[in-house]
Order: structure tokens, then C-alpha cells, then sequence
């Protein structure tokens, strides 16, 4: 798919225009994470960073045992070493000798709530005393101290930076200086106690280990004699001979037994088929052509005489000489099956022999290697203990002579090159890094917050959207009007002559009367939405009061007779007068001219709903409902049908079928994408005559272009022209 600048341009206004809906939500969303983050970061307490460097000398991993020369020529410590060194810095055995040196301060008690009011006198609040173990406390420290420990290589070099985070500044420079020195006393400790632990080792194990050379010796010679062994020598072959030629044998005797197996299941398959009378059996397990043809001869005349049998009937002569030409052919099959059956047995006579041969065979060659090879083995297991043990033997008499003396040479296996120094400036918390994160996060979530609003908005937010959903002209876009009361929004047309919602009302009648007041003809208007309080009673209000300024006779047809709503937005409650409506006329047939009221403030004349029906329309109401519109039709010249919303009743569809034209409203941001389609699909079903849709409640964010709004000064010039 690929985009346009059009497209571009179109999703930018697009989001804009979300922001600038949902600009309340983003600020506060911004604002909380503002805050929020704010007085985090204000709880943060101080901490310092201080750092001591040391250089890895690489003698922290000498081998004991390894001759001097290989511990003098060692090379220079790689990257793994260093990362050896990094990590028993980092151990607990430093974390407590540091601790020890420069125990930790002693914590200020915390003093919340329930301590004060332990202090007033409230004894049931105390804290029950709690007694902690030492070790355990002590443990809990070192995991402290290494948690703000941190040892870090340079790359591509031997130095370590050391660096220790506390609350003061002083105590984080001691502490890494302390660092260093106890881990150099502990690494000097644990190389000597090596050493001393190994030299000791090797003088008590050199007695016991030339006494085992020795006896290991004895051993082997003296088992040799006995046992008067000629393939001691190195080299020798004949016992491997020996394996080769029973393995041969074993694998040779595995296939003759397979060969065996399958003669015998293949004539016991045979023999089978055979008594069975299976001709199909008998090719398929057959190896023999004159039984295989013979076989398929069977099956053949078998087939043939049910074809006959099925044709001709059982006592047809045909089926007389098929039986006896089966009968011959059956007693062929026999005859090629036992011929079949003594080819095989040869087969088994066969395999049998040479099993037993190969059996034989194998057990004269186990008997000769088990004389040999057992005596064999165990002199040369002796004699390679008695050469081990030589070898150990002079390996540690070498040493011994050598570890006495490494003890003085013994060095720390890091260095320091410099000490650490109390920091000036803590390195937590960077307010101005945390506060630039906090605003770049904050903004980040006012607007994830706001798409997310935006994208799960039920109803539709774009113009574009809704044109591009609803197949149906987009006849006008009724902004949302500010205004407390309800009275406030019906007297809006009368109080704002000049706003956008009046202009686009004014816009709307004007579109329906070039449309079908062609040569003075009365219009019947039905207006219904999905569901209720989408703006539809408003909307046939309004334009019934601008139609009746415009000289028209207007009425107002309120058709939710559940939900009626005309009544109490034109009339007092308080005045007793009948509730007989729009229902009474259909179903009482009561005369039209007790149910007509008008609206002292307009003017135009209204039906109110009336009670409520508790059954559908029956055919006879449906007659009398369209004569009594065809009987108004000759007195006023625009009749507005307010009618119930089509997602929870059904009477809409009998109203609209009746009107000359139905408009749609739909509520901006409300009215979700589905409930639309499914009701102008109810609507299209029942034949309404569809002329297009109005959306209400719209925001002036909505779309570019809204309409002109005169100004102030502009209100007062036309108040003075229309005054005049």
C-alpha cells in the first residue's frame, strides 16, 4: 500500500484533531504523571558514588603443583582472569571483613502512626518486641553492601574500577578503600594457607605412594607367572581376533534366524489361505507364477459366475459349466498351493541347517576366548596401575622439593593505583535526567492515553470515517450546543438565530424542500435513530420551528408512545390536560382534532405520543394511520415524525415505510459503526425512502470545516437588519 501525501496530510488532521477532543484528558493525564513522578522524585534520598582502581597482577590463579618455571613465566592476565578478579571482589568473605573494619551506622527508628499512638497510651497498638539473630542480621548487611558494590573492568585492559554507593560521602571513599585492602589480606591468607595445605598434603602421600608403585609392580609380575601368559606384550592381537570372528559369527547367525522366520510365517500364511479357500490371500503371499495365474483364474470365474448367477438365475445351464471349470481350476489351485508349500519347507530345512551350524561355531569361539581374554585384561589393568602409580610417585616427589620454597614469593593478585576520594556531587538521583525522562514519559502516556480513548470511542470521531462507512448522503452536521437546561437547548434555534447548529438545521429543511416540495407538495419527514437520546426529538423540534419562522405549517408527530418526550419539552404538566396521542389515534380511533396542541413559542402544531401500546400494529391501524396522514398531508405542508429508535423497538419501520422521506441521525462519538449499519439495513428491508444522514452532537474539532459562525458584531448588525 503506499501513501500518498494526501494521506499523510489527511492522518496528521486526523490526530490532531483526537488530541484537540480529548485535550482535557491528555493535560490531566500529563499533569498526574507530572506529579506523580514529582514527588517521587522529591522522596529520593542522596546517595554517593566513590572509586578506587586497581591493576590485576595475574598471580591470583597459581597452581600449587605446576613447576616454578611455568609459575615464573606465566602470561599476562587476559580478560577471563580479570573477570575472575571482578567477581571475588564481589564476594561475601570481603563484604564482611569491610563490615567489620566499618560497621554500618546505626538506622534512625522509624516513628509512624501506630508508634505514636503506642506512646499515648494506646498499649494494644505496640510493636511486640521482636529479637533478630545476629547472623541473620549480619547477612542481611553484606547483602546490602554488595547491592551498592559494583566492580567494573575497562575493556581491553587490567584495571578495575571499584566503586561503593552510600549515603555519605566520607564512608562511601572509606568503604572502597577498604575494599581493596581486605581483599589483598584475604587473597594473601588464602594463597599461603594453599600452599602450606598442598606441601603438607605431598610429604605424607610420597611413603604411600612409592609403597603403591611397588606393590602394583609385585602384583603384576607375580600374576603373569602364574598364569603363564604369552600375549602380555604390547601389540598383541589375538584376543581382538577372537572378538572380530564372534561378532562375525553373531551377525551372520541374526540374519540366517531372520531368513528362518520368514519362511516359516510365509507358509503358515499359506497354509492359511490355503484352507480358507482365499484366492487373494494365495496371490499376494505367493512368490510362484503358475499359483499366482492359477489363483487369478479363480477369482476371475468366481466373478464371472455371480455376474451370470445375478443375470441368468441360479439354474441357468451357463452356471453349470462355470461351476465344474471352478471346480477344476480349485483343485489346479490346491495342487500349485501344496507344490508352493514344499518349496518353502526346503527353504526352512535350509535356514535350520545353518542356524544350528552358526550356533555351534559361536560357542567353540566363546570357549576359546574365554580362556584367554579374561587373564589377559586383568595383567594389563594391573600393569597400568603399577605405571600410574610410578608416574604419581615421582610427580610429587618432584614438588615437594619445589612448594617449600614458593611460600616467600607469594604476592597480592591486584594492585591499587589509586585511592578513593569523598564525592562532591551525589550521583542519585540526576534530577535533571529524571526530570527530562518524567516529561518525555509523561507525554508519552498523555498521548497513549489519548489514542487509546480515541480508538475504543464506540460512535464515530472523523466525518471521513462516517462518509466512508454510511452509504447514504451526509445531509448535515449538527454541532453540540452548550447549554444547562433542557428547555435551554429547545430554545436554541430561537436564541441563536445566527450559530452553527442553526444554520445547519436551517441548511437541512432547505435540502428536503428543493428535494420534494416540487410544485408545492406537503411533505411527511420520519426521523429515527439507533437508540435513544442521539438528538432526534431535538432535531425535529428545531426544524420544525425554523420551517414554521419560514411561513409553513408545520406538525410535529411524536411516535414513541413509550418514550414520549414532546409533551413535556412544548407543554406544562401542571395544566390536567388529556394524555391522548399519536397511539389514541390508531388504536381508538379518536379524532385527530383532540390530540393537536401548538406551541405557544413557535407556533407550529404538535401530536404527542399518547399511551402506550402493548401490541404490534395490526393491519387494520396500519390502514387507518396512513388515511390519517394522507387526511394531515391537506392541511399542513411539513409533518415531522419523531420516531422511537430502531435497535429496541420495531414501530420506526412502519412510520418510515409510510413517510415520504427518513433521515437518519446518528450521534457523534456514541452511535457505534455496527448499530448504524444494521439499522439502515432494517430500514432499506422495510422500503423506507432514505434520504441520508445527520449527525449530532458533533465538536468543532471534528472536521476542517464546519461552517461559517458570525461573530458578536456580526449578531448585532443582523439583529438590527431583521429589528428593521
Amino acid at each position: 500500500m503506499s501513501w500518498t501525501a494526501q494521506d499523510v496530510g489527511l492522518v496528521i488532521r486526523q490526530t490532531v484533531r483526537a488530541f484537540l477532543r480529548h485535550r482535557l484528558l491528555f493535560v490531566l493525564t500529563v499533569l498526574g504523571v507530572l506529579v506523580a513522578g514529582g514527588a517521587v522524585m522529591m522522596t529520593l534520598k542522596p546517595r554517593y558514588t566513590a572509586t578506587a582502581t586497581v591493576v590485576v597482577s595475574g598471580r591470583a590463579q597459581q597452581d600449587p603443583l605446576a613447576p616454578n618455571g611455568q609459575q615464573q613465566n606465566q602470561a599476562p592476565p587476559d580478560d577471563s582472569l580479570v573477570q575472575t578478579e571482578a567477581a571475588m571482589i564481589h564476594s561475601r568473605d570481603v563484604a564482611a571483613a569491610v563490615l567489620a573494619q566499618l560497621p554500618p551506622p546505626a538506622a534512625a527508628p522509624h516513628v509512624g502512626l501506630r508508634d505514636r499512638l503506642c506512646h499515648m497510651g494506646l498499649g494494644f497498638l505496640c510493636h511486640a518486641a521482636q529479637p533478630v539473630d545476629p547472623a541473620v542480621q549480619r547477612a542481611r548487611d553484606e547483602d546490602a553492601f554488595l547491592n551498592n558494590l559494583t566492580i567494573t573492568p575497562e575493556a581491553h585492559t587490567q584495571i578495575l574500577d571499584i566503586n561503593v554507593v552510600d549515603g555519605d560521602a566520607a564512608r562511601a571513599a572509606a568503604l572502597a578503600d577498604a575494599v581493596v585492602t581486605n581483599y589483598q589480606r584475604l587473597a594473601l591468607a588464602r594463597q599461603t594457607a594453599d600452599i602450606n595445605r598442598v606441601a603438607a598434603w605431598l610429604d605424607s602421600r610420597t611413603a604411600e605412594l612409592r609403597q603403591r608403585w611397588m606393590d602394583a609392580v609385585e602384583k603384576a609380575n607375580a600374576f603373569d607367572t602364574a598364569h603363564g601368559l604369552t600375549n602380555t606384550s604390547e601389540g598383541s592381537t589375538s584376543s581382538p581376533l577372537i572378538e572380530r570372528q564372534i561378532a562375525d559369527t553373531a551377525a551372520n547367525l541374526s540374519q540366517a534366524q531372520g531368513r528362518l522366520a520368514a519362511a516359516q510365517a510365509r507358509a503358515d500364511a499359506l497354509r492359511d489361505a490355503a484352507s480358507r479357500g482365499d484366492a487373494r490371500a494365495a496371490v499376494a503371499l505367493s512368490q510362484e507364477p503358475i499359483l499366482v495365474s492359477t489363483a487369478n483364474a479363480l477369482m476371475q470365474l468366481q466373478s464371472t459366475r455371480q455376474e451370470e448367477a445375478a443375470t441368468y438365475g441360479p439354474q441357468h445351464p451357463r452356471l453349470r459349466a462355470l461351476d465344474q471349470q471352478i471346480a477344476v481350476t480349485r483343485a489346479s489351485l490346491a495342487a500349485e498351493t501344496q507344490a508352493a508349500l514344499n518349496s518353502i519347507r526346503e527353504d526352512q530345512i535350509s535356514a535350520r541347517a545353518e542356524v544350528d551350524r552358526l550356533n555351534e561355531n559361536l560357542d567353540l569361539l566363546r570357549q576359546k576366548a574365554g580362556g584367554q581374554s579374561a587373564p589377559q585384561a586383568e595383567y594389563r589393568t594391573l600393569d597400568q596401575e603399577a605405571q600410574s602409580a610410578r608416574t604419581v610417585y615421582e610427580t610429587f616427589l618432584e614438588h615437594a622439593k619445589e612448594v617449600v620454597d614458593r611460600a616467600a614469593l607469594l604476592q597480592p593478585p591486584i594492585s591499587l593505583v589509586s585511592h578513593a576520594s569523598a564525592p562532591d556531587v551525589p550521583s542519585f538521583p540526576n534530577r535533571r535526567k529524571i526530570g527530562m525522562g518524567l516529561v518525555a514519559v509523561a507525554l508519552a502516556a498523555g498521548a497513549g492515553i489519548v489514542l487509546l480513548r480515541d480508538y475504543f470511542t464506540a460512535g464515530f470521531t472523523e466525518i471521513e470515517r462516517l462518509r466512508a462507512a454510511v452509504p447514504l448522503p451526509l445531509m448535515a452536521v449538527i454541532p453540540k450546543v452548550r447549554a444547562r437546561t433542557e428547555q435551554g437547548v429547545r430554545r436554541h434555534v430561537l436564541d441563536h438565530p445566527y450559530s452553527r447548529a442553526t444554520e445547519a438545521v436551517r441548511s437541512l429543511v432547505m435540502q428536503l424542500s428543493m428535494r420534494v416540495h416540487d410544485g408545492g407538495q406537503p411533505l411527511c419527514l420520519a426521523i429515527t435513530s439507533a437508540g435513544p437520546e442521539e438528538g432526534k426529538s431535538t432535531l425535529a423540534l428545531w426544524m420544525a420551528t425554523i420551517a414554521r419562522r419560514g411561513g409553513q405549517k408545520v406538525l410535529v408527530i411524536d411516535a414513541d408512545h413509550r418514550r414520549g418526550m414532546l409533551d413535556q419539552y412544548l407543554t406544562d404538566v401542571t395544566t390536567g390536560r388529556p394524555s391522548l396521542g399519536m397511539s389514541d389515534l390508531v388504536t381508538t380511533g379518536a379524532r385527530v382534532e383532540e390530540v393537536i396542541r401548538t406551541d405557544p413559542d413557535t407556533g407550529f402544531d404538535y401530536i404527542p405520543a399518547g399511551r402506550t401500546m402493548e401490541h404490534a400494529f395490526s393491519p387494520v391501524e396500519i390502514r387507518r394511520l396512513r388515511a390519517m396522514l394522507v387526511e394531515l398531508k391537506r392541511t399542513y405542508e411539513l409533518i415531522i415524525i419523531d420516531c422511537p429508535p430502531l435497535l429496541g423497538l420495531s414501530d420506526a419501520l412502519v412510520h418510515a415505510n409510510m413517510a415520504d422521506q427518513v433521515i437518519f441521525v446518528c450521534r457523534w462519538k456514541s452511535t457505534a459503526q455496527r448499530a448504524v449499519m444494521a439499522c439502515l439495513e432494517r430500514l432499506e428491508a422495510s422500503g423506507a425512502p432514505l434520504a441520508g444522514v445527520v449527525a449530532t452532537m458533533v465538536e468543532d474539532n471534528a472536521m476542517d470545516v464546519m461552517g461559517y459562525s458570525y461573530g458578536n458584531r456580526d449578531i448585532k448588525i443582523l439583529s438590527r437588519f431583521d429589528e428593521k
